[in-house]
């Protein structure tokens, strides 16, 4: 299995200590309390970017809050399987059934949107889960480097997996862009 791991110097840097592979093994990392987060790298079907790349996008935030089977049938809504593509919605649907394993909990939040924010401080949040749906872009700032702050990215359709022990240690941010959507998923 290819790993790829960032390990900051403690001396060099203040950074977040991140593990990333494209095999879905890598999950069994988020048991790993040395890590700040674990990063799927995806190997999804073509189909997917290029059915984003021509269906028209919302620009409507859907917001769940609830426990997981609550969450997976508001899901099931018609009025939300009009405004996602099929596979979209059942990827998210098996992410957060993922998320709530891991965590050990079914109570979440889960947000789709295409607006750019930066992601609130982790409260009570057990595990976090990002992932971005088409051409846009999510990162993190890889730590500071002599002042200056480095940021990291992962492309979409990744999973990151950001575990409550990581603290404020990981500050996820995405960029608009008409042309995603984004997956923001708090296990609470």
């Amino acid at each position: 299995m290819f790993v790829i791991e960032s390990w900051p110097d403690p001396v060099l840097a203040d950074a977040p200590r991140v593990r990333a592979s494209s095999r879905p093994e890598i999950l069994v990392d988020l048991a790993r309390t040395d890590l700040d987060m674990v990063v799927w790298t995806r190997k999804v079907p073509s189909d997917w970017q290029q059915t984003l790349q021509v269906q028209q996008l919302l620009p409507d935030d859907l917001l769940l809050d609830g426990t997981l089977n609550e969450i997976l049938t508001q899901l099931k809504a018609s009025a939300i399987r009009e405004r996602y593509p099929a596979f979209m919605i059942e990827d998210v649907e098996q992410t957060a059934a993922l998320a709530a394993a891991f965590a050990v909990s079914d109570r979440m939040v889960l947000q789709l949107t295409s607006k750019c924010q930066t992601e609130r401080p982790p409260g009570k949040t057990k595990l976090r889960v990002f992932c971005c749906y088409g051409a846009g872009h999510i990162a993190w700032k890889s730590g500071t480097f002599h002042g200056y702050d480095p940021t990291s990215s992962f492309s979409s359709f990744d999973l990151a997996f950001v575990p409550s022990w990581s603290g404020n240690s990981v500050r996820v941010s995405c960029e608009a862009s008409p042309k995603a959507v984004y997956l923001v998923l708090s296990v609470l």
